[in-house]
């Protein structure tokens, strides 16, 4: 877990503690009662040299000379005494004010987490065998850790949980737990045969409409004369290229190739008799993912890529565009092999079979979002990562197809026809780290999380597929209430929770616990924020929020990202940081640019209804919602060493 600041910063301006009590706190100080509470007898004078003595008491004792003095009377107030000695406080430290100085812009309590490096355990020294199991809160699940505290209760040992303060009794043999904050449990796996992940398959999804036939002039490479090529042609240079790259260096993986027009064509290795699906047939979910389960498997890339480049080379464009048809026989014939790929290359809208999308009925529109959603799913938990790649120049409907891969962690992007082989390339080498991720994190009691559907200090997220350059961002707040509470612990508790399968099927389970301080003072921390974490978080919850129909309140967090990260920067005056920031603006400031006109722009997403919401996907054009979706998988990487490629085009 890495953190945009070195404390958790309490952003609402909290009172001094000398205030709190209001007048009882100032009459302890000035050692007068409080009003209403008054005694009778003299008042006391604001002045401290000045003493006031009750003379009622005084005597001069009888038998004594008169120019002997008399006793000194007591005071009226000398059973208050102790209280005008007693020494004042300990000054606050400078990390604990409750001062706080120059407000940020912007929230800087947000955590980042790299799933690709924390799932890739093949590193990890301190692995537990499947014997040894974590102890869990019988309330919020949170582990015991390193930062827990035991007491004895009679003869129990008893655990209070630092997130929730339940009691739990723990056994007597906990102490062969190993406590640590990076803990790091393996289970049998769930399949007794050895799963090879060199093994997976890969499904190149093919549009052959008759829109490939479109022609586009490639980039000048010494040629005296135009070169054009139409888009077809550039996806049979790509994939034959592609298949020479596997059979090189993944000599074992297994390709197998779809293609679609007013039918679903099913090739698989090309050894076997292809399977065509037409019609009727094209509009059965069950039917479909039946007939993809039970196409023969293909075989590695070694003993097909004969074949299989002779079905490339002959595919030839005509007809329409049954897109969700092929999607989903691609989806469950690739969910045999686990870390399997399937992708998609398409020049045009959807307009045959399931997930029809060139219709302006509403409800009809709806029963498509509703497939290409549940479609997502049923990929993301069989463990395939669908990309979805589209054409410059074309409308696909891009922000509901872009669901596929946006949900399995997948790419989504427009490419030209002179880049369609990198694209291919890049895709073909992200490896799959792990599987059904599922990431749990807990905070204290007295702080919750923004922007998130669950309420309360823990949240649930279903991850899905990890590569290794994944990133998740999240951001919390404290609760009006607990700020002083917070303060007076000086700390506060984090824990994540990982479970996932590993390449090799095994469930796996991974614990990280820190502790962080808590600090009003912002001014403080300034030099200490991380803004590759919050230039991360902006763009993924920018992207977020913006495809909630939620336009405006992206906007106002990147602006307000922007101003501080800027007035970070400054400070700094580092070369590093600067360029972090020039590259986060160029890559970000998109998502103002061009969603500040969207016809939705008007409207706040609050108070409407999920359907209502789903309306502002269908406005985007595809250049929009491909920039959306890559702001949604920002990266460290995409700041640090941005390419060409990489960054968005001003006017998209």
């Amino acid at each position: 877990m890495e953190f945009a600041c070195s404390h958790i910063v309490c952003n609402t301006q909290i009172r001094s503690t000398d205030t709190l009590t209001g007048q009882n706190r100032s009459a302890v100080a000035e050692n007068v009662e409080p009003a209403g509470h008054r005694r009778n007898g003299p008042q006391s004078r604001p002045h401290s040299s000045f003493h006031e003595y009750d003379n009622r008491f005084l005597r001069v004792p009888q038998g004594l000379p008169s120019a002997f003095s008399p006793p000194v009377p007591p005071r009226h107030r000398a059973q208050h005494s102790t209280n005008l000695s007693t020494p004042p406080p300990l000054p606050r430290r400078s990390y604990k004010s409750t001062s706080p100085g120059r407000q940020l812009t912007a929230n800087v309590n947000v955590v980042s987490i790299n799933l690709g490096k924390l799932v890739d355990i093949t590193n990890v020294s301190a692995v537990q065998p499947s014997t040894i199991l974590p102890y869990f809160c019988n309330r919020c699940s949170a582990a015991m850790s390193i930062i827990s505290k035991t007491q004895r209760h009679q003869k129990d040992i008893v655990w209070i949980c630092e997130f929730c303060e339940q009691m739990n009794l723990v056994s007597r043999w906990f102490s062969s737990v190993p406590l640590k904050t990076d803990m790091t449990y393996v289970s049998t796996s769930d399949n007794k045969d050895y799963v090879n992940m060199d093994d997976s398959l890969i499904v190149f999804c093919v549009d052959i409409s008759g829109s490939m036939c479109v022609t586009s002039e490639l980039e000048s490479n010494g040629w005296q004369t135009p070169v054009y090529v139409s888009r077809l042609q550039s996806v049979q240079d790509a994939i034959l290229k592609s298949l020479h790259l596997l059979a090189q260096t993944y000599p074992w993986k297994r390709v197998a190739l779809v293609t679609f027009n007013d039918g679903v064509t099913v090739y698989g290795d090309g050894l076997k008799t292809p399977l065509t699906l037409r019609d009727y047939e094209l509009m059965d979910f069950d039917y479909l993912t039946k007939k993809g389960m039970h196409f023969p498997v293909p075989r590695c890339i070694t003993e097909s890529i004969y074949k299989l480049s002779h079905c490339v080379h002959e595919l030839r464009e005509h007809g329409a565009t049954a897109l969700g048809p092929a999607a989903l026989v691609s989806i469950a014939m690739a969910s045999r092999k686990p870390g399997s790929k399937v992708i998609i290359c398409t020049d045009g809208l959807a307009n045959t079979g399931l997930g029809y999308l060139e219709t302006t009925d509403k409800d009809s529109y709806r029963h498509s979002q509703y497939f290409y959603t549940q479609l997502a799913e049923q990929a993301s938990t069989q463990g395939v990562i669908v990309s979805v790649l589209t054409f410059e120049g074309t409308d696909c409907k891009l922000a509901e197809v872009g669901r596929l891969a946006d949900r399995t962690g997948g790419r989504v992007n427009i490419v030209s026809p002179g880049n369609l082989s990198t694209e291919f390339q890049a895709i073909v080498e992200d490896n799959v780290i792990a599987t059904n991720v599922t990431a749990t994190i807990l905070i204290a009691k007295d702080m919750y999380f923004r922007y998130e559907e669950q309420s309360g200090n823990k949240l649930v997220k279903n991850i899905g597929n990890v590569t290794e350059d994944k990133e998740i961002t999240f951001e919390f707040g404290i609760k009006d209430s607990s700020v002083e509470n917070l303060q007076q612990r000086g700390k506060v508790p984090f824990q994540l929770q990982l479970k996932f399968k590993t390449r090799n099927r095994k469930i796996a389970t991974r614990i990280l616990t820190q502790e962080k301080q808590i600090t009003a003072n912002s001014s403080m921390v300034e030099d200490s924020i991380n803004i590759l974490v919050l230039g991360i978080h902006a763009a993924q919850l920018s992207a977020r929020l913006t495809m909630e129909g939620r336009v405006k309140e992206a906007q106002r967090e990147v602006m307000a990202q922007k101003e501080l990260i800027q007035k970070v920067v400054e400070k700094k005056h580092n070369k590093e940081e600067e360029d972090i920031y020039e590259n986060w603006m160029h890559n970000v400031a998109a998502i103002c640019d061009n969603l500040s006109t969207t016809p939705e722009n008007g409207r706040e997403a609050s108070g409407r209804s999920k359907q209502e919401n789903s309306t502002v996907l269908k406005s985007w054009s595809d250049e929009v919602a491909n920039v959306v979706y890559r702001l949604k998988r920002a990266k460290s990487i995409m700041l640090r060493k941005p390419t060409r490629e990489q960054e968005p085009k001003r006017g998209q």
